[in-house]
Protein backbone atom coordinates (compact mmCIF):
# COMPACT_ATOMS: atom_id res chain seq x y z
CA UNK A 1 0.00 0.00 0.00
CA UNK A 2 0.78 3.48 -0.85
CA UNK A 3 0.89 6.71 1.19
CA UNK A 4 -1.46 7.75 -1.36
CA UNK A 5 -3.91 5.26 -1.23
CA UNK A 6 -4.54 6.27 2.57
CA UNK A 7 -7.75 8.46 2.76
CA UNK A 8 -6.61 12.22 3.39
CA UNK A 9 -8.69 14.32 5.60
CA UNK A 10 -8.17 18.32 5.67
CA UNK A 11 -5.16 18.46 8.07
CA UNK A 12 -3.58 15.07 6.43
CA UNK A 13 -3.98 16.62 3.45
CA UNK A 14 -2.56 20.41 4.16
CA UNK A 15 0.68 18.53 5.22
CA UNK A 16 1.04 16.16 2.30
CA UNK A 17 0.80 19.39 0.38
CA UNK A 18 3.71 20.78 2.02
CA UNK A 19 5.82 17.61 1.90
CA UNK A 20 5.04 17.54 -2.03
CA UNK A 21 5.54 21.05 -2.54
CA UNK A 22 8.95 21.51 -0.79
CA UNK A 23 10.21 18.35 -2.59
CA UNK A 24 8.50 19.85 -6.23
CA UNK A 25 10.05 22.99 -5.33
CA UNK A 26 13.87 21.42 -4.75
CA UNK A 27 13.32 19.36 -7.80
CA UNK A 28 12.12 22.28 -10.04
CA UNK A 29 14.96 24.28 -8.98
CA UNK A 30 17.46 21.66 -9.99
CA UNK A 31 15.84 21.27 -13.48
CA UNK A 32 15.72 25.55 -13.66
CA UNK A 33 19.64 24.85 -13.59
CA UNK A 34 20.27 22.00 -15.49
CA UNK A 35 18.49 23.58 -18.27
CA UNK A 36 20.64 26.52 -17.79
CA UNK A 37 23.79 24.69 -18.55
CA UNK A 38 22.29 22.75 -21.59
CA UNK A 39 22.01 25.19 -24.37
CA UNK A 40 23.89 22.76 -26.41
CA UNK A 41 22.19 19.59 -25.37
CA UNK A 42 18.89 20.92 -27.15
CA UNK A 43 20.96 21.20 -30.99
CA UNK A 44 22.07 17.71 -30.43
CA UNK A 45 19.08 16.30 -29.47
CA UNK A 46 17.34 17.94 -32.06
CA UNK A 47 15.09 19.71 -28.76
CA UNK A 48 13.78 23.17 -29.68
CA UNK A 49 14.35 25.76 -27.27
CA UNK A 50 11.76 27.77 -24.80
CA UNK A 51 10.66 30.51 -27.22
CA UNK A 52 11.37 33.78 -25.86
CA UNK A 53 8.69 35.66 -23.62
CA UNK A 54 7.15 32.41 -22.11
CA UNK A 55 6.58 31.85 -18.62
CA UNK A 56 7.39 29.28 -17.00
CA UNK A 57 4.23 28.75 -14.82
CA UNK A 58 2.44 28.54 -18.31
CA UNK A 59 4.34 25.25 -18.47
CA UNK A 60 2.36 22.12 -17.31
CA UNK A 61 3.52 19.98 -14.34
CA UNK A 62 6.17 17.41 -15.28
CA UNK A 63 4.75 13.77 -15.90
CA UNK A 64 6.15 12.44 -13.09
CA UNK A 65 4.18 14.33 -10.80
CA UNK A 66 0.98 14.08 -12.60
CA UNK A 67 1.51 10.72 -12.21
CA UNK A 68 1.87 10.39 -8.57
CA UNK A 69 -1.14 13.11 -8.15
CA UNK A 70 -3.49 10.97 -10.61
CA UNK A 71 -2.18 8.31 -7.83
CA UNK A 72 -3.59 10.08 -4.84
CA UNK A 73 -6.94 9.82 -3.50
CA UNK A 74 -8.02 13.68 -4.31
CA UNK A 75 -10.41 14.83 -5.52
CA UNK A 76 -10.11 17.02 -9.16
CA UNK A 77 -10.61 19.90 -7.66
CA UNK A 78 -8.05 19.06 -5.15
CA UNK A 79 -5.86 18.01 -7.58
CA UNK A 80 -6.24 21.21 -9.74
CA UNK A 81 -5.41 23.25 -6.51
CA UNK A 82 -2.61 21.82 -5.71
CA UNK A 83 -1.28 22.01 -9.58
CA UNK A 84 -2.01 25.79 -9.43
CA UNK A 85 -0.58 26.18 -5.87
CA UNK A 86 2.52 24.14 -6.78
CA UNK A 87 2.92 25.63 -10.77
CA UNK A 88 2.83 29.56 -8.54
CA UNK A 89 5.54 28.14 -6.25
CA UNK A 90 7.60 27.04 -8.74
CA UNK A 91 7.00 30.45 -10.83
CA UNK A 92 7.95 32.62 -7.88
CA UNK A 93 11.15 30.97 -7.18
CA UNK A 94 11.94 30.96 -10.51
CA UNK A 95 11.30 34.13 -11.50
CA UNK A 96 13.27 35.74 -8.15
CA UNK A 97 16.33 33.25 -9.80
CA UNK A 98 15.86 35.18 -12.83
CA UNK A 99 15.54 38.74 -11.64
CA UNK A 100 18.83 38.06 -9.37
CA UNK A 101 20.64 37.05 -12.83
CA UNK A 102 19.35 39.98 -14.34
CA UNK A 103 20.52 42.51 -11.09
CA UNK A 104 23.69 41.00 -11.06
CA UNK A 105 24.53 41.63 -14.79
CA UNK A 106 22.59 45.09 -14.73
CA UNK A 107 25.04 45.89 -12.08
CA UNK A 108 28.55 44.00 -13.73
CA UNK A 109 27.15 46.30 -16.83
CA UNK A 110 26.92 49.52 -14.90
CA UNK A 111 30.36 48.87 -13.46
CA UNK A 112 32.02 47.93 -16.61
CA UNK A 113 30.39 51.05 -17.89
CA UNK A 114 31.50 53.35 -15.30
CA UNK A 115 35.34 51.88 -15.46
CA UNK A 116 34.79 52.71 -19.49
CA UNK A 117 33.91 56.29 -18.95
CA UNK A 118 36.51 56.75 -16.16
CA UNK A 119 39.44 55.32 -18.61
CA UNK A 120 37.98 57.47 -21.66
CA UNK A 121 37.80 61.00 -19.10
CA UNK A 122 41.79 60.41 -17.89
CA UNK A 123 42.29 59.73 -21.68
CA UNK A 124 40.48 62.83 -23.05
CA UNK A 125 42.16 64.71 -19.64
CA UNK A 126 45.80 63.24 -20.61
CA UNK A 127 45.44 63.98 -24.73
CA UNK A 128 44.67 67.80 -23.17
CA UNK A 129 47.40 67.99 -20.87
CA UNK A 130 49.77 66.63 -23.46
CA UNK A 131 48.79 69.17 -26.13
CA UNK A 132 48.86 72.10 -23.40
CA UNK A 133 52.73 70.95 -22.52
CA UNK A 134 53.55 70.67 -26.86
CA UNK A 135 52.02 74.07 -26.82
CA UNK A 136 54.13 75.51 -24.60
CA UNK A 137 57.09 73.57 -25.33
CA UNK A 138 56.79 74.59 -29.25
CA UNK A 139 56.21 78.63 -28.61
CA UNK A 140 59.78 78.42 -25.72
CA UNK A 141 62.28 80.88 -27.15
CA UNK A 142 65.61 78.18 -26.19
CA UNK A 143 65.72 75.21 -28.72
CA UNK A 144 64.60 72.09 -26.84
CA UNK A 145 65.76 68.48 -27.87
CA UNK A 146 64.71 65.45 -26.72
CA UNK A 147 66.13 61.89 -27.26
CA UNK A 148 65.54 58.51 -26.04
CA UNK A 149 68.29 55.67 -24.74
CA UNK A 150 69.59 55.11 -28.22
CA UNK A 151 69.87 58.63 -29.37
CA UNK A 152 67.28 59.08 -31.85
CA UNK A 153 65.41 62.49 -31.47
CA UNK A 154 61.82 62.28 -30.22
CA UNK A 155 60.86 65.86 -29.67
CA UNK A 156 62.44 68.93 -31.43
CA UNK A 157 60.52 72.44 -31.11
CA UNK A 158 60.52 75.13 -33.22
CA UNK A 159 63.55 76.95 -31.74
CA UNK A 160 65.79 73.74 -31.85
CA UNK A 161 65.09 73.40 -35.74
CA UNK A 162 65.81 77.03 -36.45
CA UNK A 163 69.03 76.52 -34.30
CA UNK A 164 70.08 73.82 -35.55
CA UNK A 165 69.18 74.29 -38.90
CA UNK A 166 66.98 71.10 -39.30
CA UNK A 167 63.68 70.07 -40.14
CA UNK A 168 61.65 68.21 -37.11
CA UNK A 169 60.20 65.56 -39.46
CA UNK A 170 63.19 64.51 -41.10
CA UNK A 171 64.83 64.38 -37.79
CA UNK A 172 62.24 62.24 -35.40
CA UNK A 173 63.22 58.76 -34.94
CA UNK A 174 66.87 59.67 -35.95
CA UNK A 175 70.32 60.34 -34.55
CA UNK A 176 70.44 64.47 -34.09
CA UNK A 177 73.89 64.53 -35.75
CA UNK A 178 72.61 62.01 -39.28
CA UNK A 179 72.52 63.60 -42.36
CA UNK A 180 73.65 67.07 -41.34
CA UNK A 181 75.52 69.34 -43.82
CA UNK A 182 78.94 70.53 -43.43
CA UNK A 183 78.05 73.70 -42.33
CA UNK A 184 75.81 72.23 -39.70
CA UNK A 185 78.21 70.00 -37.84
CA UNK A 186 78.36 70.54 -34.39
CA UNK A 187 81.62 71.33 -32.73
CA UNK A 188 80.96 70.11 -28.90
CA UNK A 189 84.26 71.59 -27.78
CA UNK A 190 83.53 74.63 -26.21
CA UNK A 191 83.39 75.24 -21.81
CA UNK A 192 81.89 71.91 -19.98
CA UNK A 193 80.45 73.16 -16.96
CA UNK A 194 81.86 71.72 -13.75
CA UNK A 195 79.28 68.87 -13.28
CA UNK A 196 78.90 68.10 -17.13
CA UNK A 197 75.52 68.93 -17.54
CA UNK A 198 76.15 72.18 -19.17
CA UNK A 199 78.70 73.14 -22.39
CA UNK A 200 79.09 75.13 -25.61
CA UNK A 201 78.22 74.31 -28.52
CA UNK A 202 79.63 75.67 -32.12
CA UNK A 203 77.97 75.41 -35.20
CA UNK A 204 80.69 75.28 -38.13
CA UNK A 205 79.81 77.36 -40.94
CA UNK A 206 81.89 77.89 -44.56
CA UNK A 207 80.73 81.56 -43.56
CA UNK A 208 82.69 83.09 -40.38
CA UNK A 209 79.90 85.62 -40.12
CA UNK A 210 76.92 83.05 -39.44
CA UNK A 211 79.48 81.22 -37.10
CA UNK A 212 76.92 80.34 -33.96
CA UNK A 213 77.85 79.07 -30.39
CA UNK A 214 75.01 77.47 -28.44
CA UNK A 215 74.96 77.03 -24.81
CA UNK A 216 73.44 73.20 -24.10
CA UNK A 217 72.17 72.61 -20.62
CA UNK A 218 71.62 68.91 -20.26
CA UNK A 219 69.69 66.59 -18.06
CA UNK A 220 69.08 62.89 -17.52
CA UNK A 221 65.45 61.53 -18.26
CA UNK A 222 64.78 58.61 -15.50
CA UNK A 223 61.59 56.48 -15.22
CA UNK A 224 59.72 55.70 -12.14
CA UNK A 225 62.49 53.22 -11.28
CA UNK A 226 65.15 55.11 -11.90
CA UNK A 227 66.41 53.87 -15.22
CA UNK A 228 67.78 56.74 -18.25
CA UNK A 229 65.26 56.14 -20.78
CA UNK A 230 66.52 59.25 -22.35
CA UNK A 231 68.00 63.16 -22.49
CA UNK A 232 66.69 66.38 -22.68
CA UNK A 233 68.81 69.28 -23.96
CA UNK A 234 68.05 72.88 -23.86
CA UNK A 235 70.37 75.12 -26.39
CA UNK A 236 70.76 78.56 -26.36
CA UNK A 237 72.13 81.07 -28.52
CA UNK A 238 74.96 83.14 -26.90
CA UNK A 239 77.05 84.16 -29.87
CA UNK A 240 75.81 87.87 -29.11
CA UNK A 241 76.62 87.44 -25.29
CA UNK A 242 80.28 85.46 -26.35
CA UNK A 243 80.88 88.27 -28.70
CA UNK A 244 80.29 90.93 -26.13
CA UNK A 245 82.52 89.31 -23.10
CA UNK A 246 85.38 88.93 -26.33
CA UNK A 247 84.88 92.79 -26.85
CA UNK A 248 84.90 93.66 -23.72
CA UNK A 249 88.14 91.02 -22.55
CA UNK A 250 89.92 93.09 -25.28
CA UNK A 251 89.10 96.35 -24.19
CA UNK A 252 89.61 95.64 -20.24
CA UNK A 253 93.06 94.13 -21.36
CA UNK A 254 94.28 97.05 -23.57
CA UNK A 255 92.76 99.47 -21.02
CA UNK A 256 94.89 97.20 -18.29
CA UNK A 257 98.25 97.34 -20.09
CA UNK A 258 98.17 100.91 -20.44
CA UNK A 259 97.71 101.42 -16.90
CA UNK A 260 100.48 99.58 -15.86
CA UNK A 261 102.74 101.95 -17.66
CA UNK A 262 102.23 105.01 -15.17
CA UNK A 263 102.24 102.79 -12.01
CA UNK A 264 105.80 101.54 -13.02
CA UNK A 265 106.91 104.95 -13.20
CA UNK A 266 104.90 105.57 -9.72
CA UNK A 267 106.08 103.09 -8.15
CA UNK A 268 110.06 103.66 -9.06
CA UNK A 269 109.66 107.55 -8.23
CA UNK A 270 107.68 106.72 -4.78
CA UNK A 271 110.79 104.12 -4.27
CA UNK A 272 113.21 106.99 -4.41
CA UNK A 273 111.72 109.22 -2.70
CA UNK A 274 111.33 106.54 0.25
CA UNK A 275 115.32 106.25 -0.17
CA UNK A 276 115.84 109.72 0.84
CA UNK A 277 117.75 110.33 -2.68
CA UNK A 278 115.85 113.45 -2.96
CA UNK A 279 116.35 114.80 0.35
CA UNK A 280 115.43 114.14 3.70
CA UNK A 281 111.22 113.38 4.70
CA UNK A 282 109.38 114.48 7.31
CA UNK A 283 107.52 112.13 9.34
CA UNK A 284 104.36 113.32 8.23
CA UNK A 285 105.58 113.62 4.64
CA UNK A 286 106.99 109.52 5.18
CA UNK A 287 103.30 108.56 6.12
CA UNK A 288 101.71 110.34 3.23
CA UNK A 289 104.17 108.32 1.18
CA UNK A 290 103.55 105.40 3.12
CA UNK A 291 99.59 105.64 2.40
CA UNK A 292 100.71 105.95 -1.53
CA UNK A 293 102.30 102.98 -1.49
CA UNK A 294 99.86 100.91 0.16
CA UNK A 295 97.02 101.63 -2.28
CA UNK A 296 99.50 102.19 -5.78
CA UNK A 297 100.12 98.31 -4.44
CA UNK A 298 96.42 98.05 -4.08
CA UNK A 299 95.81 99.32 -7.28
CA UNK A 300 98.66 97.46 -8.70
CA UNK A 301 96.99 93.91 -7.60
CA UNK A 302 93.66 95.29 -8.99
CA UNK A 303 95.25 95.41 -12.44
CA UNK A 304 96.63 92.22 -12.39
CA UNK A 305 93.47 90.26 -11.47
CA UNK A 306 92.10 92.42 -14.03
CA UNK A 307 94.67 91.12 -16.65
CA UNK A 308 94.82 87.67 -15.19
CA UNK A 309 90.99 87.14 -15.83
CA UNK A 310 91.16 88.37 -19.43
CA UNK A 311 93.72 85.65 -19.88
CA UNK A 312 91.93 83.11 -18.14
CA UNK A 313 88.58 83.45 -19.80
CA UNK A 314 90.35 83.73 -23.44
CA UNK A 315 92.25 80.58 -22.66
CA UNK A 316 95.50 82.36 -23.17
CA UNK A 317 97.30 81.00 -19.77
CA UNK A 318 100.26 78.44 -20.05
CA UNK A 319 100.58 76.47 -17.42
CA UNK A 320 103.60 75.51 -16.14
CA UNK A 321 102.51 72.12 -14.79
CA UNK A 322 105.25 69.66 -12.78
CA UNK A 323 104.86 67.08 -10.85
CA UNK A 324 103.79 68.39 -7.25
CA UNK A 325 102.76 66.99 -4.13
CA UNK A 326 99.75 69.72 -2.70
CA UNK A 327 101.25 69.23 0.84
CA UNK A 328 103.72 71.23 0.35
CA UNK A 329 101.90 73.95 -1.54
CA UNK A 330 98.91 74.37 1.21
CA UNK A 331 101.77 74.46 3.93
CA UNK A 332 103.66 76.93 1.73
CA UNK A 333 100.34 79.21 1.48
CA UNK A 334 99.42 79.01 5.44
CA UNK A 335 102.82 79.50 6.29
CA UNK A 336 103.05 83.26 4.08
CA UNK A 337 99.01 84.12 5.42
CA UNK A 338 99.36 82.64 9.03
CA UNK A 339 100.72 85.68 10.53
CA UNK A 340 97.77 88.06 8.92
CA UNK A 341 95.28 85.48 10.60
CA UNK A 342 97.19 86.13 13.79
CA UNK A 343 97.55 89.60 13.74
CA UNK A 344 93.36 89.01 13.78
CA UNK A 345 92.89 86.15 16.02
CA UNK A 346 92.30 83.72 13.97
CA UNK A 347 93.85 80.30 14.37
CA UNK A 348 95.11 78.70 10.69
CA UNK A 349 96.10 75.04 10.77
CA UNK A 350 96.83 72.62 7.63
CA UNK A 351 96.00 68.66 7.70
CA UNK A 352 97.55 67.34 4.34
CA UNK A 353 97.97 63.58 5.14
CA UNK A 354 101.57 62.06 3.56
CA UNK A 355 99.95 59.22 1.39
CA UNK A 356 98.63 61.33 -2.01
CA UNK A 357 99.28 61.40 -4.55
CA UNK A 358 101.56 63.79 -6.30
CA UNK A 359 99.98 65.83 -9.08
CA UNK A 360 100.46 67.56 -12.61
CA UNK A 361 99.81 70.90 -11.99
CA UNK A 362 101.06 74.83 -11.80
CA UNK A 363 102.61 75.34 -8.22
CA UNK A 364 102.03 79.05 -8.78
CA UNK A 365 98.27 79.13 -10.22
CA UNK A 366 97.34 76.39 -7.23
CA UNK A 367 99.17 79.16 -4.37
CA UNK A 368 97.11 81.82 -6.07
CA UNK A 369 93.75 79.76 -5.90
CA UNK A 370 94.83 78.80 -1.93
CA UNK A 371 95.63 82.63 -1.36
CA UNK A 372 92.52 83.49 -2.72
CA UNK A 373 90.10 81.19 -0.51
CA UNK A 374 92.49 81.40 2.71
CA UNK A 375 92.01 85.33 2.24
CA UNK A 376 88.46 85.65 2.10
CA UNK A 377 88.35 83.40 4.83
CA UNK A 378 90.55 85.68 7.12
CA UNK A 379 88.84 88.29 5.88
CA UNK A 380 85.07 86.81 7.19
CA UNK A 381 86.31 85.06 10.55
CA UNK A 382 85.93 86.86 13.48
CA UNK A 383 88.27 86.75 16.01
CA UNK A 384 88.46 83.61 18.48
CA UNK A 385 87.29 81.39 14.91
CA UNK A 386 89.25 78.95 13.07
CA UNK A 387 90.44 77.90 9.67
CA UNK A 388 90.87 74.56 8.47
CA UNK A 389 92.73 73.68 4.87
CA UNK A 390 92.30 69.71 4.63
CA UNK A 391 93.53 67.70 1.42
CA UNK A 392 92.08 64.12 0.93
CA UNK A 393 92.15 61.41 -1.52
CA UNK A 394 88.39 61.89 -3.49
CA UNK A 395 86.52 58.53 -3.70
CA UNK A 396 87.39 56.34 -6.14
CA UNK A 397 90.81 57.80 -6.29
CA UNK A 398 90.74 60.00 -9.13
CA UNK A 399 90.70 63.25 -7.88
CA UNK A 400 92.78 64.91 -4.88
CA UNK A 401 89.79 67.38 -2.94
CA UNK A 402 90.96 69.94 -0.93
CA UNK A 403 88.99 72.38 1.27
CA UNK A 404 88.80 75.27 3.31
CA UNK A 405 86.77 75.14 6.14
CA UNK A 406 85.91 78.39 7.99
CA UNK A 407 83.95 79.38 11.15
CA UNK A 408 82.84 82.99 9.72
CA UNK A 409 78.79 83.70 9.44
CA UNK A 410 78.47 81.78 6.75
CA UNK A 411 76.98 82.80 3.27
CA UNK A 412 73.10 83.39 2.99
CA UNK A 413 71.44 80.66 0.05
CA UNK A 414 69.91 83.44 -2.45
CA UNK A 415 74.16 84.28 -2.34
CA UNK A 416 75.82 81.40 -3.41
CA UNK A 417 75.20 80.96 -6.83
CA UNK A 418 76.57 84.82 -7.20
CA UNK A 419 80.16 83.77 -5.57
CA UNK A 420 82.03 82.67 -8.35
CA UNK A 421 80.68 85.57 -10.98
CA UNK A 422 83.10 88.56 -11.81
CA UNK A 423 82.56 91.65 -9.86
CA UNK A 424 80.15 89.91 -7.05
CA UNK A 425 80.85 91.29 -3.36
CA UNK A 426 78.90 90.39 -1.08
CA UNK A 427 77.90 92.19 2.32
CA UNK A 428 80.25 90.76 5.14
CA UNK A 429 79.71 92.02 8.57
CA UNK A 430 82.58 90.28 9.79
CA UNK A 431 84.95 92.36 8.25
CA UNK A 432 86.58 94.76 10.31
CA UNK A 433 85.37 98.48 10.14
CA UNK A 434 88.01 100.33 7.37
CA UNK A 435 89.20 97.25 5.97
CA UNK A 436 89.53 97.66 1.93
CA UNK A 437 86.84 95.54 -0.25
CA UNK A 438 88.49 94.18 -2.69
CA UNK A 439 87.64 93.79 -6.49
CA UNK A 440 85.26 90.78 -6.83
CA UNK A 441 87.54 88.61 -8.91
CA UNK A 442 89.34 86.59 -6.64
CA UNK A 443 86.89 83.76 -6.25
CA UNK A 444 86.22 84.12 -10.62
CA UNK A 445 89.64 83.88 -11.23
CA UNK A 446 90.10 80.83 -8.61
CA UNK A 447 87.24 79.12 -10.32
CA UNK A 448 89.04 79.52 -13.93
CA UNK A 449 92.41 77.85 -12.67
CA UNK A 450 90.84 74.94 -11.25
CA UNK A 451 88.83 74.43 -14.22
CA UNK A 452 92.14 74.96 -16.51
CA UNK A 453 94.04 72.17 -14.61
CA UNK A 454 90.79 69.87 -15.27
CA UNK A 455 89.47 70.18 -11.89
CA UNK A 456 86.18 71.94 -10.10
CA UNK A 457 84.86 73.89 -7.54
CA UNK A 458 82.45 74.57 -5.08
CA UNK A 459 81.01 76.09 -1.87
CA UNK A 460 78.59 74.46 1.17
CA UNK A 461 77.74 76.75 3.69
CA UNK A 462 75.05 77.71 6.05
CA UNK A 463 74.04 81.56 7.43
CA UNK A 464 75.59 81.62 10.80
CA UNK A 465 77.77 78.04 10.58
CA UNK A 466 80.45 78.97 8.88
CA UNK A 467 81.33 77.88 5.49
CA UNK A 468 83.60 75.10 3.47
CA UNK A 469 85.10 76.12 -0.44
CA UNK A 470 86.19 73.34 -2.00
CA UNK A 471 87.92 72.24 -5.12
CA UNK A 472 89.24 68.74 -6.82
CA UNK A 473 92.02 68.55 -9.17
CA UNK A 474 92.61 65.04 -10.89
CA UNK A 475 95.41 62.73 -10.37
CA UNK A 476 95.98 61.83 -13.61
CA UNK A 477 95.95 65.58 -15.69
CA UNK A 478 93.71 64.85 -19.40
CA UNK A 479 96.28 65.31 -21.81
CA UNK A 480 94.25 68.68 -23.13
CA UNK A 481 94.94 70.41 -20.17
CA UNK A 482 98.66 70.32 -20.68
CA UNK A 483 100.68 73.60 -20.50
Amino acid sequence: MSILDIPLGPMQFMAVTAVVVVAFTVAMILSYISQQNRPLGYLRRGERPEPAGESPADEPLPPAVLQEMEHARLSASQRQRLSAVLSGLVSQQVAAKVSAVKHELNRVVEEKTREAMVVKQKYHDTLAHKEQTEAVLRSMAEGLVVVNQQGEVVFLNPAAEKLLGVDKQEKLGKPLNEGLQDEQLLSFVKQPSADGREKEIELDSKQAQSKRVLRSSNAVIEDEHGKTVGMVSVLTDVTKQRELDRLKSDFVSGVTHELRTPLVAMKHSLAVMGEASAGELSETQKNFLSITQRNLDRLNAMINDLLDLAKLEAKKVELRREPTAIQAVIQRTCETLRAWATSKGVRLTAQTPEALPALSLDPARIEQVLTNLIGNAVKFTPPDGSITVEAKLAEGGGEVEVSVTDTGQGIAKEDLPKLFQKFQQLQAGARRAGEAKGTGLGLAITKEIVELHGGRIWVESEQGKGSRFAFSLPVASPSDTKG
